[in-house]
């Protein structure tokens, strides 16, 4: 809680006070930030007069709560810190307020994730773990700088339908929805066909669409049939080119047929180099997520 000094006098008085603060990056709208309280007696409102960033703040006009509007403005790596202007008046003193609220830098994978939160916490670095749709959704959505590979979120959710691809292959969309140079790979997403799958494993190459690749950690966790969602911890390393994403389907995945798609390599079994082009429509049901901004540590 935050005081002001006040005046005995009756003339306006303008009382400047410094209010320094810190919360954790990625808040939740409508979460209180401070408390500002005055010595001014009688019907006290408060304003908010500027802010750093527009529509950062909200403000209680009868009580002072300083309180996250747009949480999105809330995010370290693009805001370290947001100031704003708060006055408190009884109709003849005014309290002005100058507010600085830190930014703690978090692991903003782990902000938004909720149900698998715990999973994350207490994997390796090098680990899978599997998550919601929602929570795959949101580090989509709300990661800085996201880039989706491998199937595009047009194809994923054409009205084509879903059919089983043959196993085991691995296989690589050749459709130009590729990783920047420069991008952490952070998350993964697929249709199975079968349930209790063990094998799985998404791959990487920063050669070319024929490979060489190599694995993105381990087999995924096991997981049953349609989509699956997954996020990759510890992703410490920067690809230095373009990246090619291919996977390794150690039973039936699910593909679909749309027109305009250019083709597809594959390889029999889990391999790391791809020998064969096939030129039909399917496109494999995967996809990756990436960004070119280190957002955890």
């Amino acid at each position: 809680m935050i005081n002001s000094c006040s005046s005995d006098d009756n003339d306006n008085q303008n009382l400047s006070n410094n209010v320094n603060t810190s919360i954790d990056e990625n808040p939740r709208s409508g979460d209180l930030v401070a408390t500002i309280t005055t010595n001014l007696v009688g019907n006290i409102t408060y304003s908010l007069i500027s802010e750093s960033v527009t529509g950062a703040f909200t403000i209680g006009n009868d009580s002072g709560e300083l309180r996250v509007a747009d949480w999105q403005a809330f995010d370290f790596e693009t805001n370290s810190s947001i100031t704003a202007i708060v006055t408190a008046t009884d109709g003849i003193n005014i309290s002005t307020y100058n507010i600085n609220v830190n930014l703690n830098d978090m692991d903003d994978i782990w902000s938004f994730l909720n149900t698998s939160r715990t999973d994350y916490e207490n994997a390796a670095n090098g680990d899978w773990v599997i998550i919601t749709e929602s929570e795959y959704n949101d580090l989509a959505n709300y990661l800085n700088e996201t880039t989706k590979s491998g199937a595009s979120d047009t194809d994923m959710f054409s009205s084509a339908s879903i059919a089983p691809a043959g196993s085991p292959f691995t296989v690589a969309n050749n459709n130009g929805e590729n990783l920047p140079e420069g991008s952490y790979f952070i998350a993964f997403k697929y249709y199975s066909w079968d349930n209790n799958v063990v094998s799985n494993r998404v791959k990487l190459s920063t050669s070319s669409i024929t490979g060489p690749y190599e694995n993105i950690g381990g087999a995924l966790p096991e997981h049953d049939s349609e989509y699956n969602h997954f996020v990759y911890k510890g992703s410490n390393n920067a690809i230095s080119s373009t990246g090619y994403l291919a996977f390794y389907e150690s039973v039936s995945m699910g593909y679909k047929n749309i027109q305009g798609n250019t083709n597809f390599w594959y390889a029999t079994g889990d391999s790391n180099m791809l020998d064969s082009e096939d030129n039909t429509n399917a496109v494999f049901l995967y996809q990756g997520l990436s960004t070119t901004q280190k957002q955890w540590d």
